[in-house]
């Protein structure tokens, strides 16, 4: 049972982190799934919330506009 608690935390996890992204980012995030990318996590910035996905360890960011940068700056602890 353990096993079904976890997955259920995890599954609210992103369901938290997908209402926090604007319209435009959940458009893009869903564009970019079907490679296999996935939410990691929202960072707030001046600029405004950055999304950050990843695939194994290639990040990319997503901005309010829906605008992904392939070539972000963003480093991300292991």
């Amino acid at each position: 049972m353990p096993e079904e608690r976890r997955k259920v935390e995890v599954e609210a996890k992103i369901k938290k982190l997908l209402n926090e992204l604007s319209v435009a980012q959940q458009c893009s995030l869903s564009e970019i799934s079907s490679f296999g990318y996935t939410l990691s996590f929202v960072r707030e910035t001046p600029e405004g919330k950055l999304a950050v996905v990843q695939l194994n360890d290639t990040a990319i960011t997503i901005d309010e506009e829906g605008e992904i940068d392939h070539n972000s700056s963003i480093k991300v602890r292991s």
